[in-house]
């Protein structure tokens, strides 16, 4: 993931509708929403068989994954992914629609090799411009050797690619209050510090419990408790208006707008008294 102290983008649920929205494509749109609420990487979608897929137990099968030790072993990780019940029929009118061969997402020009990841790139890259998320962050340039010589080269590094739907699902997960042993496993993590990056990014327990903790407000923290129970009570009839009106302030009855113009005309009627 690079610096390991930069958080990745993340598409929340508006993202996603609005970039479903545009795609036009089905099978590009079931790969999308498979990455998303699969978690699965761009060439985990890609190399999709069918019999990996089963409906009836609602499980993806990912086979010969990413794995550090690939090069000692000759073979990647297995693992077995939930399919949440929002890509049951889509993937069942999917599978009826390419009617039989071996590969979930056949090749474009050939059904019997699977989608190259270079091309689901480049088909996610055109809807992300549609939906207006082709977002750039920066620009890097770097010096390259072709035929001997250096050539200096730009690229543009965008704010979201292919690989920020399975952060995305990390980070959903999180959010809805999942494990992060769940979310491990789900994602085929081999380490902890990896999954960690999810409760980084996934703040709605931090957010809660912060403004919970900021829930009374400042004034009735200050204020003696006898004096905010006196601010609670039913106004009686010996308070004068400034009080009264102080009162329902203090209550939160009216916003500060309205205390302010209600102040403002009492202060209008006293002057016009003592005249």
């Amino acid at each position: 993931m690079g610096n390991k102290h930069k958080l990745p983008g993340v598409f929340y649920p508006e993202h996603l509708v609005k970039l479903m929205d545009v795609i036009d494509r089905p099978k590009v749109g079931v790969a999308v929403a498979l990455a998303f609420f699969c978690g699965l990487r761009i060439n985990e979608v890609a190399s999709l068989r069918i019999e990996d897929v089963d409906l009836s137990a609602k499980k993806l099968k990912v086979v010969d994954s990413k794995y550090t030790l690939r090069k000692k072993t000759g073979y990647g990780k297995d693992r077995y992914v939930t399919l949440p019940d929002q890509m049951i029929n889509p993937l069942r009118k999917w599978i009826s629609i390419i009617d039989g061969g071996k590969w979930l997402f056949p090749s474009d020009k050939s059904p019997d090799a699977h989608l190259r990841k270079k091309s689901l790139y480049e088909q996610f890259h055109f809807y992300l411009k549609r939906a207006d998320l082709a977002i750039p962050e920066c620009q890097i340039t770097y010096k390259q050797r072709i035929n001997g010589k250096r050539i200096e080269r730009t690229i543009t590094r965008h704010k979201y690619y292919f690989h920020t739907l399975r952060h995305s699902y990390g980070v959903y997960l999180r959010n809805k209050g999942v494990s992060l042993d769940t979310i491990k496993n789900a994602m085929g993590h081999e380490r902890y510090d990896t999954t960690l990056v999810y409760a980084r990014i996934g703040t709605v327990e931090m957010d809660k419990e912060i403004n919970q903790a900021f829930g009374n407000s400042l004034r009735s923290q200050v204020i003696p408790q006898e004096r905010v129970q006196q601010a609670i009570a039913l106004p009686s009839s010996s308070q004068s208006p400034l009080e009264y009106l102080q009162m329902q302030f203090l209550r939160g009855e009216i916003s500060e707008v309205d205390y302010q113009r209600k102040l403002a005309l009492l202060q209008q009627v006293n002057i016009k008294m003592i005249q």
